[in-house]
């Protein structure tokens, strides 16, 4: 049998169309996106030691905007918006909440927990409300630095609230992304100090 050649360069035509669009569901001209990882803060000289440590449950909140694992911008007149592909390993209250509560233990003074202590051991509480996280963008379009802010309460069942407010800022004059992840790297760590400051 004997397929007449129309035939042939028709089917042929149809199987090139084919492999082209199923190449196109595997490409994209998107840029790949990565994902950044922040470090807790530890102390470089250890406080004392102590023999039980402190339980403290950990709560951490974020104002409107900031629930996101983008890494978010803000300009001078207020826009907020992030960098296209780039992205936090989590969401902001559970990325500070690691950060804070890892950092706690690091000192040997906390033990972070979820749970209230059992009865006659004293329970600290540390409520932390994420104010600001994100990257300046100045009049000239450009990262000019990061801030990162948060409002604490910290309280013990035998004393006194202490309410606080850290906040950092971080000047960045280069605007690759690793720039401006050590950025927010230095403003966490100053921040975390500064709640360690707060408390104890």
């Amino acid at each position: 049998m004997i397929i007449p050649r129309r035939y042939i360069v028709f089917g042929l035509s149809v199987l090139v169309l084919s492999l082209g669009a199923c190449s196109g569901l595997t490409q994209s001209d998107k840029p790949a996106i990565k994902r950044w990882w922040l470090e807790p803060y530890v102390q470089a000289a250890p406080v004392e030691l102590v023999e039980s440590p402190v339980p403290v449950t950990l709560s951490v909140t974020v104002i409107p905007g900031l629930d996101s694992d983008r890494i978010l911008t803000l300009s001078n007149d207020a826009e907020l918006s992030q960098f296209a592909a780039a992205r936090w390993v989590d969401h902001l209250p559970e990325l500070v909440s690691s950060l804070i509560g890892r950092s706690l233990q690091a000192t040997a003074q906390f033990e972070v927990t979820t749970e209230r202590a059992a009865s006659g051991v004293e329970n600290c509480s540390l409520e932390l409300d994420l104010r600001e996280f994100f990257a300046d963008i100045g009049s000239s379009g450009r990262v000019s630095g990061v801030r990162v802010a948060i409002n604490g309460s910290f309280e013990c069942d035998s004393s006194l609230p202490i309410v606080f407010h850290s906040a950092s800022s971080v000047v960045v004059t280069d605007e690759r992304m690793t720039v401006i992840v050590a950025a927010f790297q230095q403003a966490m760590d100053d921040v975390t100090k500064d709640i360690f400051n707060n408390i104890y």
